[in-house]
């Protein structure tokens, strides 16, 4: 249980013993009344003050995955967050414009997702892979062009990043279809592909 969560049962339980001790000390109940009354305080104070988790408005608390889903979202929206500073640092007209393709799907899915919240995760695998595979390849090409390296090298990297950057676009719009149409999402081909094709230069 996360931390933050423990609140949630000190105050319940807090209340309910102090209730349950008046009821025995004060009014003189009996023992079985008092431990009724406090154990149906605790009950409902408990209901009462859970914590709702709430997802662009919508309450998904109920939901089995609610907290993964939750998750899966706070993630999805940091790797768009961190492209977008990395796309508007970028000089090179070809990579952005793909980039920003790519930010746009991705935004695109997201906010399908943030209306749909249930169908999260069916798309496990858009937010823990293509995303943040788009995320690692442009802060990858920034980085390395930002070491002014040489420049046959320059455009063996920059071909590579442009191949990868369709291939995820490509990827991302099959998903969003099949989102849509609630097909179960397997991607495994494509990232067999992708990593055996596409290789980043580490150095």
């Amino acid at each position: 249980m996360k931390k933050d969560n423990w609140i949630y049962i000190i105050i319940p339980l807090f209340i309910a013993v102090v209730l349950f001790v008046v009821a025995i000390i004060i009014l003189k109940w009996t023992l079985v009344i008092a431990a009724l009354l406090s154990l149906g305080c605790y009950a409902g104070l408990s209901f009462l003050c859970a914590p709702v988790l709430r997802l662009a408005g919508i309450n998904i608390g109920h939901m089995k995955n609610s907290e993964e889903i939750m998750k899966l979202m706070e993630e999805g929206e940091k790797d768009l967050s961190s492209m977008k500073m990395v796309i508007d640092k970028s000089k090179d007209p070809q990579i952005k414009t793909k980039a920003q393709n790519v930010y746009r799907e991705g935004g695109k899915i997201i906010e399908y997702i943030k209306k749909n919240p249930a169908k999260a995760v069916m798309a496990r695998r858009f937010f823990n892979y293509y995303l943040d595979k788009a995320d690692e390849i442009l802060k990858k090409y920034h980085n390395l062009i930002s070491a002014e390296i040489e420049t046959d090298r320059l455009m063996s990297l920059k071909e590579k990043t442009l191949s990868a950057l369709d291939f995820i676009l490509r990827g991302m719009v099959l998903q969003f279809s099949r989102l849509i149409s609630s097909e179960v999402i397997d991607i495994e081909a494509d990232i067999k592909l992708l990593e055996s094709t596409i290789r980043m230069e580490d150095s």
